[in-house]
C-alpha cells in the first residue's frame, strides 16, 4: 500500500499511522452514501478519518462529525487529519470501541441523522503477521451484531446507516439490520470489472418502525481492462479524485 499523504482534489490526509491506507472501498462509500439533511454524523472505524471527511465535503455549514477508532494510532490520525480538514464544519475523533460510546458519552444516544461505516469486515479468513492491519480488516472486536445494535442506539428515528460489505455477507447483514428495526432503502451491488460478479455490496437501511421501499442499482468501477474507468463510477469520484 502507498506510503506517506493522499492527496484528494481539496483535502489531504496522512496515513502513515494508520494500518490501512486510502482504498478504493472506502472511496466508493464515502461518495456513494447520501449525506442530505445530515447535521451529525458518525464514522465507526474512522481509520485515518478520510472517508468522513469526504462526506464533510457535501454536508452542509456547521455540520458535526464524529470519527469512532478503536486503534490508537489510527485514532491519532484520525485526530490530526481532522484538525486539517478544509470544510466548515466540525469534526471530532474518539478513541475507543463504539460498543462502549454510549457508556462513556450518554448524550450521544439516539442524536446522530447518519452513521457510515467501512467495519472490519472479515470473518473467519486467514490474517497478517501486522496485528493493527487484523484490527482494521477483521471483525473479531467489531461484529456484525455489535455495529448494528450500536448504530440503533445512536441513530435518531427515521436515521440512516451506511455499510459496505462483502457480497458473500450481505444476506447476513440484511438478517442482523432488519433484526434490529432498520429498514432497507437502497441497495448497490459493486462489480470490480465489467466482466466479473460483484465483490462488494453498499447498503442504505433506515431506523424506522414504518414500512421503507427499496431501490437496487450496480456500479461498475472498470470496463474490460485495468484503469479503463466506467463513466458511472467517473461521475461519482470527480468531486473527490485528482486525475477524473
Amino acid at each position: 500500500m502507498a506510503k506517506g499523504p493522499f492527496h484528494f482534489k481539496t483535502f489531504t490526509v496522512g496515513q502513515d499511522g494508520a494500518a490501512m491506507k486510502v482504498g478504493t472501498d472506502g472511496i466508493v462509500l464515502g461518495c456513494w452514501c447520501p449525506v442530505q439533511d445530515a447535521r451529525r454524523v458518525m464514522d465507526i472505524g474512522a481509520g485515518n478519518g478520510y472517508v468522513g471527511i469526504m462526506l464533510l465535503q457535501r454536508m452542509i455549514p456547521g455540520a458535526e462529525l464524529f470519527g469512532v477508532e478503536l486503534e490508537p494510532d489510527a485514532a491519532l490520525q484520525c485526530k490530526e487529519n481532522y484538525l486539517t480538514q478544509p470544510f466548515p464544519a466540525q469534526a471530532k475523533a474518539w478513541q475507543g470501541a463504539i460498543q462502549s460510546a454510549t457508556d462513556t458519552h450518554p448524550e450521544w444516544k439516539c442524536t446522530f441523522d447518519l452513521i457510515v461505516s467501512n467495519p472490519p469486515f472479515f470473518k473467519s479468513k486467514p490474517k497478517s503477521q501486522n496485528a493493527a492491519r487484523n484490527l482494521a480488516r477483521h471483525d473479531d472486536t467489531l461484529p456484525m451484531g455489535d455495529l448494528v445494535k450500536a448504530a440503533a442506539s445512536l441513530l435518531k428515528e427515521g436515521g440512516r446507516l451506511c455499510t459496505i460489505w462483502p457480497i458473500d455477507r450481505l444476506q447476513e447483514w440484511n438478517g442482523w439490520a432488519s433484526g434490529f428495526g432498520f429498514g432497507i432503502k437502497q441497495t448497490t451491488h459493486i462489480k470490480t470489472m465489467q466482466h466479473l460478479p460483484a465483490k462488494r455490496v453498499i447498503t442504505e437501511w433506515v431506523k424506522t418502525h414504518d414500512k421503507v421501499s427499496t431501490q437496487y442499482g450496480e456500479l461498475t468501477l472498470e470496463g474490460k481492462a485495468t484503469l479503463d474507468f466506467t463513466e458511472a463510477y467517473l461521475d461519482i469520484v470527480r468531486p473527490y479524485l485528482k486525475g477524473t
